[in-house]
């Protein structure tokens, strides 16, 4: 081996048992690496750069070939009309070498980047990742800062693309105990339908996923595991609450049968 191989391979060695230790100890835990975000100048066409491959001696996509990361965050913290590190191409490249699946969320350098209208520019990087990645996207910020020390960073993605609560894509490569079907409690409380619910093996559960039918309309709210009652409005502008459903989250994202009633 040269000396950068045998260097390569080592990284690779570790990077390999850690993920495989890591779910032998604890099979719910997740892991990712958020490397550099360009892997070699040329790959794809057009990006030049630094190569982590050749300089950090750091064979990324291999470890997302090979799936031994569960979720992976290339740091791509150039804007989007970069001369030689465009988002939109490195983000495409990333994601035809995603070939086992594994989550794929890219590093925004929310709090730095070389722009003069951050925010915007942020935006609409989430909008371009959501094109190109589909149902399963996803972002991962660098760094807090980035939204809570810009006035206008955190009502601009608030207001609009994190408007609502959303759940982490499911990890179905990570096998789970499946989650038993909750129970569902509804006490009329005159202007209220008073709603309680649990179910058995609730140390497996990390969110809720609650549900109400206003006329023919489904609503959704998510729930952390500590919240197991709401008192739901019977009316709401001017609509009759129709019915009711549950269901339960685990930390994989996998999701339990719904249990639904009717409000009479």
């Amino acid at each position: 081996m040269t000396r950068a191989d045998w260097r390569r391979d080592n990284v690779n060695k570790f990077v390999e048992r850690i993920y495989k230790e890591i779910h032998a100890e604890k099979n719910y835990v997740k892991f990712g690496i958020s490397p550099f975000g360009i892997w070699k100048p040329g790959y794809p066409e057009g990006i030049v750069g630094s190569s982590q491959y050749d300089e950090l001696f750091a064979d990324a996509k291999l470890w997302l070939n090979k799936g031994w990361v569960d979720y992976f965050s290339p740091q791509l913290y150039w804007p989007i009309d970069s001369q030689g590190q465009g988002f939109a191409a490195l983000l495409n490249w990333w994601e035809s070498e995603n070939t086992i699946k594994r989550h794929l969320w890219p590093g925004l350098n929310t709090v730095e980047i070389k722009v003069s209208d951050r925010p915007t520019e942020i935006k609409n990087q989430i909008k371009l990742s959501r094109q190109i990645l589909g149902k399963d996207a996803g972002e991962i910020h660098w760094s807090i800062a980035g939204l809570t020390k810009n006035a206008s960073m955190l009502p601009t993605l608030k207001n609009d693309l994190y408007k609502e609560k959303a759940l982490v894509p499911k990890t179905p490569w990570l096998k789970a105990i499946p989650l038993q079907t909750p129970t569902l409690f509804i006490t009329d409380n005159e202007s209220f339908a008073k709603t309680n619910w649990s179910v058995k093996n609730i140390g497996d559960v990390f969110k809720w996923v609650l549900f109400t039918q206003y006329n023919d309309v489904w609503e959704t709210e998510i729930f952390t595991l500590d919240q197991l009652s709401k008192d739901i409005p019977k009316y709401k502008d001017g609509k009759k609450l129709n019915a009711i459903a549950i269901k339960a989250i685990d930390r994989l994202g996998n999701e339990s049968d719904y249990i639904a009633k009717k409000i009479k």
